[in-house]
């Protein structure tokens, strides 16, 4: 084996025993993980999934000059990890091509609006924090541009209301439950960093998982706004699993993502330095 495997497999051997020695709290943590996946995600995602496949397969993306307009608008509307979703669906479909695909990945994330406001101490911080997210993604679009591209609507072969209900609820839950394995994963590793460092750990623990990371800096005080950038910027750990994820049995890069965030991070920097 690589020496890169021997840390990974002996990483993976201390997880594995921690998980024995504290199995209590690994309980505590998948079951808390399931209820935030039911009750913020399933109950929210689902509905708005199904509508989105609906109003797709009825003609609303004609009232769009393009595909990759309209993708671009569903992304940032729904969050990640739906734009990887869309812009997969439609790839496979031939709705887009590969450029096209691989270019949409690096402008089009954003978190959920709503969660968003809501986590945040006040709209104001929110829609600034949103705000932030948008006008990076418009910069790099802007960069990425290219002169040549004819981004074309290519015509949707529409399915029977009842088809395309049961295409979008199959389609759906397996994105959701790739997104509930991988909540439970990563909660379980902050809990289990809880229990080994107690508050050590505070830099890794917001960048694992947004939501954790976000509730962590709510009690930064007035250091509050430039971390919840940062971290809502990057998107988490949690997300670019669920992203690469979603991408792994396709051609488009999920290293198009990464580098649109890593790319929007770059302004913050010599704030963070000087802060």
């Amino acid at each position: 084996m690589k020496k890169k495997d021997y840390i990974i497999l002996s990483i993976l051997l201390v997880v594995f025993t921690l998980l024995f020695k504290h199995n209590n709290l690994v309980r505590d943590s998948v079951i808390d993980s399931s209820k935030i996946w039911f009750y913020n995600i399933v109950t929210s995602l689902l509905p708005i999934y199904i509508i989105t496949d609906l109003l797709i397969n009825y003609g609303i993306i004609n009232l769009f000059k393009n595909n990759k307009l309209f993708l671009t608008f569903i992304s940032l509307l729904l969050g990640s990890p739906s734009n990887a979703k869309y812009i997969k669906e439609f790839y496979l479909d031939n709705y887009i091509s590969l450029e096209e695909a691989n270019n949409l990945l690096i402008f089009s994330y954003s978190p959920s609006p709503l969660f968003i406001l809501n986590i945040s101490p006040s709209i104001k911080y929110g829609l600034f924090i949103l705000l932030y997210i948008y006008f990076t993604n418009f910069i790099l679009f802007l960069f990425t541009k290219k002169k040549n591209n004819t981004f074309k609507t290519i015509g949707f072969k529409k399915m029977s209301f009842s088809k395309c209900i049961e295409s979008s609820i199959n389609k759906s839950f397996k994105i959701l439950i790739l997104i509930l394995g991988v909540i439970i994963i990563y909660n379980i590793i902050i809990s289990l960093l809880d229990i080994m460092f107690v508050d050590k750990m505070f830099f890794i623990k917001t960048i694992l998982e947004l939501t954790n990371g976000l509730n962590i800096t709510t009690k930064l005080g007035s250091h509050f706004l430039i971390y919840s950038i940062l971290i809502s910027t990057f998107g988490g750990l949690s997300i670019h699993t669920q992203i690469k994820s979603i991408l792994e049995d396709s051609n488009i890069s999920y290293y198009c993502f990464l580098k649109g965030r890593l790319l929007s991070l770059m302004p913050l920097i010599p704030i963070i330095i000087f802060y």
